[in-house]
């Protein structure tokens, strides 16, 4: 079972491609300590469901603007001693506090989140006055860098920063960061046919990078890549055995669900609604609309995640454009490399 926190939705950046709400809420002792009780009253019910691990993610906003509630939760659930459990936080990497990074370091499998080099990285991570953040983020994660080894950089990539997408990749990582990640900022309407020209090409040449530097790196680099993006998918289960709750105590099924009134499928106070999320399995439930004649349909986000179908289409049955432009590159590039490190393979195993 999976839980994520939103401690807080406030934030000391003002990024451009966010999409966190800018009227900003903050969790209190009593929101958190309902959360942990709402979490354990999940956990008791489907004892089955989280056998193996429990997973707690930490969410903002700038999570550790609200670092006490972070501590509160974080010593409160290792306390239950339900078995094996993980935290993951995000963080802008902006706050250098030795003592927080130290716990959170120790405690928790960070992400920080790094655009590439200063060009790329300050035309859209900046403080509110306008100014970039990049070399707060690095004297950040050089610290981390001698406190942990299983951290992970995540970049996003913006239609004003693609040209730079492949160097920036591989900026960061020959700076010897352990997990280098990224994600398309998809919802950006200013993708055009030319820009996703730009992303195919930038992409192809980071597969080429790593088939040409670390055989065995980018062969985990593809698999990962593919299940990702193209892992079997089945019905959403959101508010099941995944659940957000925002600053509030607010319970919605999805990272970009929270703070769509309609996705609220009740709160911690109260517990879940159950119409609100039976009529919710209705729509998960169907296949419907274009999609489903997609030869990638069963492997694919749109027939999972109906929520962010309606937020960006207007459709719980249609898939962005932009997506399935995306989908399409990813799906050449898998298949163009799959031949490729089998090729490699074949020869490596007759010298």
């Amino acid at each position: 079972m999976k839980f994520t926190y939103w401690v807080t939705e406030d934030c000391n950046l003002r990024c451009k491609y966010c999409y966190v709400s800018k009227a900003p809420k903050t969790m209190n002792r009593e929101t958190a300590a309902k959360a942990i009780d709402f979490t354990e009253k999940k956990l008791a019910a489907n004892p089955l469901e989280h056998k193996d691990e429990i997973r707690i993610a930490l969410h903002g906003g700038e999570p550790l603007l609200n670092y006490p509630i972070i501590h509160y939760l974080v010593e409160e659930l290792k306390q239950k001693n339900h078995g094996e459990i993980s935290f993951t936080m995000t963080t802008n990497g902006t706050i250098y506090n030795e003592e927080m990074l130290d716990y959170v370091s120790k405690n928790i499998q960070l992400t920080v989140s790094l655009d590439g080099k200063q060009e790329s990285h300050d035309i859209n991570r900046v403080y509110r006055n306008g100014k970039g953040s990049f070399n707060r983020v690095i004297e950040t994660l050089d610290y981390i860098n001698h406190q942990s080894h299983s951290f992970r950089v995540r970049m996003t990539v913006t239609p004003n920063n693609v040209s730079y997408f492949a160097d920036n990749y591989i900026f960061l990582s020959e700076k010897g960061y352990p997990i280098v990640t990224f994600a398309m900022d998809e919802s950006d309407s200013n993708w055009n046919k030319d820009l996703m020209k730009v992303y195919q090409s930038n992409l192809n040449e980071i597969f080429s990078y790593m088939v040409n530097n670390n055989l065995t790196k980018a062969q985990y680099f593809l698999y990962n890549f593919k299940n990702e993006h193209f892992r079997p998918r089945g019905v959403c289960d959101g508010c099941h055995n995944s659940f957000h709750i925002s600053s509030e105590g607010k319970i919605y099924p999805c990272i970009l669900a929270v703070g769509h009134g309609e996705f609220s499928m009740g709160d911690v106070f109260s517990d879940i609604i159950e119409q609100r999320l039976s009529n919710l399995d209705v729509i998960n439930q169907k296949n419907q609309g274009a999609c489903t004649k997609c030869a990638m349909y069963n492997n694919c986000r749109s027939k999972m995640c109906k929520i962010i179908n309606k937020i960006q289409t207007g459709n719980y049955y249609e898939s962005s454009p932009i997506f399935c432009a995306t989908q399409r590159i990813h799906y050449s590039i898998v298949k163009e490399y799959e031949y490729i490190l089998k090729n490699f393979e074949f020869l490596l195993s007759t010298h």
